[in-house]
């Protein structure tokens, strides 16, 4: 439907026709046309303006943005409201407010301020995404639904009587009886034991255990996830148009199950230069969660701020590269927040397309450029996807147990994978599917799982030895398959699964932080491990790293491990390895594999692609300095029409579109 009414790739913003007098309503649509938009995104605030008073819905102003943006040739994503519920609905129900841990409520005047299990809250959402889907469902014009906005767990948590008492039977459900939490838990430690379910504490102002933090999170997140799934329900009934729900990158909440019913994955992201290769983890990571290609449905023209800034104007060519990568990546849209800057209220200072005047900021030329070559390689986009053989596991039930227990005092799981492994595999100029514990592993000829603490996330452990010993290989570790699924340690053995796979006995384990412990590969080149250190019982034939000093019981330990697994191999890794060792292991790897990567230089995202529209590379420098690409046979650039053949080099913020 999509493709139909509004062929991908396209651009958009976010617009708030409720700030603006209607008489600002042309002139901000027809530069929105100069600008080459495609969509705008409008409805997710305007509660009060569709809901004056309970049960009274006024919807005759919406309509009239929505068909005189149709008569622009502009599409629309409408947002339901329930981010920002009416001082009316809280004045009626003071108890849907969202509780702190020090019992005090949230009052009105943000948003996201009621809670996720409030029945009345549940009841007044229902009706007003009821009532705009009846009204709304059909229209040509909508394109898109996009449900609530950002919605994550409130800080710690609500902790109202209503989420106390659910997050009891939570736990009922998971764990049967009140014995088997206790034993499961450990609670004899500190006599914390329980009686029953409706004793355990939510878990605030005390020095509270792991497990039950776990919980408390996963609960919080599922509540969430419970309330978006109702308002997908709803929606369903009254339109066949794709709908979502905008995401920020925090995967406590699982993509996965929030994603589930959905038909698209929606995002929000707002890097800056200095981290902007990060965005092309999330990318990777949302491009394999949903077979429709996923929107961008946020990120920055120029700054982000509220009501005072922090950053610094970007460098020319930044918006340009930034509203590209989503589509590179595997997306078809890229939409800014927002079109025209709030003239008052909480984000007077965030960067925009417009100011609040209605002047075209600086980089609107840039926009306007990126839309123009969104045309030029249209067809190339739409009829090609994102093509890997490397995966790397990211999972959400991971992300919440390095929230509860860090293993390493500052240890912030996702920074660590970001940094540790996903950038020293894409400056080798690697694309990498981030997949999540539910992703097929099927296609992929080398599998990445460092920091993965518990596999015990659904059939995971099954799939993935029945993969490695049909072929794949396996590179495991650090902090991998130590802890059960919700998050003890294993007491009959060290590891979950890699023990009994390898052969290999994990001897002992220790913080360094390069103090001490000394190793070296198996040519005596030095070996650089960092932070946590593994260290195994093991062949030499199968060591291809050995710790050669520190405490003389650990001395001749293995560090680094392969072993061949039915027709694959696991590669076992005892520690972080500096970026420079890393490499050398993954190039062995791959080579073994036979995957083929180009050879590179700088923060250049090499991302190919096919399909029925041919096949080629887009390249992305996303550093803002000098790269360069070996190409190996001729490809002619859709945006110039220029043929590339050898060595290339490319500008600062370089985009090229390469089709052999």
């Amino acid at each position: 439907m999509e493709y139909q009414r509004n062929p991908a790739p396209f651009l958009g913003s976010a617009y708030y026709p409720e700030d603006w007098d209607d008489s600002e309503l042309p002139g901000d649509i027809a530069k929105m046309k100069k600008a080459g938009m495609k969509a705008a995104r409008i409805g997710e605030f305007a509660w009060r303006k569709m809901e004056p008073k309970e049960g009274s819905f006024h919807f005759t102003w919406l309509h009239e943005v929505v068909d005189r943006l149709k008569e622009a040739g502009i599409s629309v994503i409408l947002g339901t409201p329930t981010a920002t519920p009416p001082i009316w609905f809280l004045r009626k129900h003071p108890d849907a407010a969202v509780m702190n841990s020090a019992g005090i409520r949230t009052s009105h005047g943000g948003r996201r301020h009621c809670c996720s299990n409030n029945e009345a809250y549940w009841e007044a959402s229902a009706s007003i995404i009821r009532a705009m889907a009846q009204e709304f469902g059909r229209d040509e014009n909508v394109i898109g639904w996009q449900l609530d906005n950002e919605i994550y767990m409130p800080g710690a948590g609500c902790f109202c009587p209503t989420c106390v008492e659910k997050f009891h039977r939570f736990l009922e459900k998971k764990y049967g009886t009140i014995d088997a939490l206790n034993a499961r838990w450990n609670l004899n430690l500190f006599s914390q034991a329980y009686d029953c379910f409706d004793e355990i504490p939510a878990p605030a102002n005390a020095w509270h255990n792991p497990h039950i933090l776990l919980e408390w999170n996963l609960f919080q997140q599922e509540s969430c996830i419970s309330f978006l799934h109702m308002q997908q329900k709803i929606v369903r009934e009254y339109t066949d148009a794709p709908i979502g729900t905008d995401m920020m990158p925090f995967a406590g909440l699982d993509y996965e199950k929030m994603n589930a019913p959905m038909d698209l994955v929606m995002f929000n992201h707002y890097n800056s230069e200095e981290n902007l290769w990060e965005a092309g983890f999330w990318f990777d990571y949302l491009r394999g969660i949903k077979e429709m290609p996923f929107w961008n449905t946020e990120t920055q023209t120029g700054w982000n701020a509220s009501v005072s800034v922090g950053q610094v104007m970007k460098p020319e060519g930044f918006c340009r590269v930034n509203s590209w990568m989503p589509v590179a990546f595997g997306g078809a849209a890229n939409l800014y927040w927002l079109w025209r800057q709030h003239w008052a209220g909480h984000e007077l200072m965030h960067g925009s397309v417009l100011s609040a005047a209605g002047r075209p900021l600086h980089m609107f030329g840039e926009i306007r450029q990126t839309a123009d070559e969104f045309e030029k390689a249209g067809d190339f986009l739409r009829g090609t996807r994102v093509f890997t053989e490397i995966a790397m596991h990211f999972t959400s039930l991971n992300w919440n147990l390095f929230e509860c227990q860090p293993w390493i005092d500052g240890f912030r799981y996702y920074d660590r994978l970001a940094s540790d492994f996903y950038r020293p595999l894409t400056q080798m100029g690697a694309r990498v599917d981030i997949i999540g514990a539910q992703k097929s592993l099927e296609g992929y000829k080398v599998l990445i799982s460092p920091y993965m603490m518990t596999l015990e996330d659904d059939t995971l452990p099954e799939r993935i030895e029945r993969w490695v010993k049909d072929g794949g290989i396996w590179i495991a570790g650090p902090m991998t398959d130590q802890r059960t699924g919700i998050g003890t340690h294993y007491t009959d053995r060290a590891m979950g699964m890699l023990e009994r796979l390898t052969g290999a006995r994990l001897a002992f384990s220790a913080p360094d932080r390069g103090r001490y412990i000394r190793a070296e590969w198996k040519d005596g080149t030095p070996f650089t491990g960092s932070l946590w250190f593994e260290m195994y019982d093991a062949s030499q034939e199968n060591t291809l790293v050995t710790i050669t000093g520190m405490h003389s019981a650990v001395k001749g330990k293995s560090l680094v491990m392969s072993f061949p697994v039915g027709r694959g191999r696991i590669i076992l890794l005892g520690t972080i390895p500096s970026a420079q060792d890393l490499v050398r292991i993954l190039k062995a790897a791959l080579e073994e594999a036979g995957v083929k990567l180009p050879r590179i230089t700088g923060e250049l995202a090499v991302i190919p692609r096919s399909g029925a529209a041919g096949s080629g590379l887009i390249l992305v420098e996303t550093g803002n300095k000098p790269a360069s690409v070996d190409l190996e046979e001729p490809m002619t650039e859709l945006l110039t029409g220029k043929t590339y053949l050898g060595h290339t080099e490319l500008e600062p913020y370089s985009i090229l579109v390469l089709k052999k």
